[in-house]
């Protein structure tokens, strides 16, 4: 009798028959990629990582503390470039300023400066004043805004301690009594 050979059937999710050990790093290029594209179906495809490990990662705190840091990393970028480009800005304006607009002069074939206008220079003036407000008054609307959050979670604790005060005294018993008239 000839012995028959059982074979088993290869599965069609490899990675569900074994438990695969990633690495941090491919942990943190699939949270990179989620937050690229915003989606976690295509960040799943993407990285290859299963999209069942993809939502059991996603719940745990290592995934939003690295959310948290990437988009504070991207924040920081942004905002070094948004200020390489605000002093670059602030410069053309302030060569425009001391030197004036060029323009061609088609009788010379020369480009030449001339004094910028009156209502263009006030409109400068006007805009960079009021940016500057802004800027001034964010910092002291953020100081008010903690102080106040402060202030709001010291009397909800004061609450807490007086309800909890008062649950604790108990009031005494009165004994009831009829009155007939």
């Amino acid at each position: 009798m000839e012995a028959l050979k059982l074979t088993r059937k290869k599965s069609k999710y490899p990675w569900r028959s074994k438990k695969a050990n990633w690495t941090m790093n491919q942990k943190l290029q699939l949270v990179s990629t989620y937050l690229m594209l915003g989606n976690m179906n295509e960040a799943a495809m993407v990285t290859g990582v299963p999209i069942e490990t993809c939502k059991s990662w996603k719940t745990a705190d290592w995934f939003k503390e690295a959310c948290l840091q990437l988009q504070a990393e991207d924040t920081q970028q942004l905002d070094a470039n948004l200020r390489r480009i605000i002093d670059k800005s602030l410069k053309a304006v302030e060569d425009r300023i001391d030197m004036g607009d060029a323009q061609y002069d088609q009788k010379t074939g020369k480009i030449k400066r001339i004094p910028i206008k009156a209502h263009v220079a006030l409109k400068i003036s006007s805009e960079l004043l009021t940016k500057r407000e802004k800027a001034k008054e964010a910092p002291v609307k953020e100081e008010l805004e903690k102080t106040i959050d402060e202030r709001l979670l010291r009397l909800s604790e004061e609450f807490a301690k007086f309800a909890s005060t008062k649950q604790k005294t108990e009031l005494p018993l009165v004994e009831r009594v009829d009155v007939q008239a």
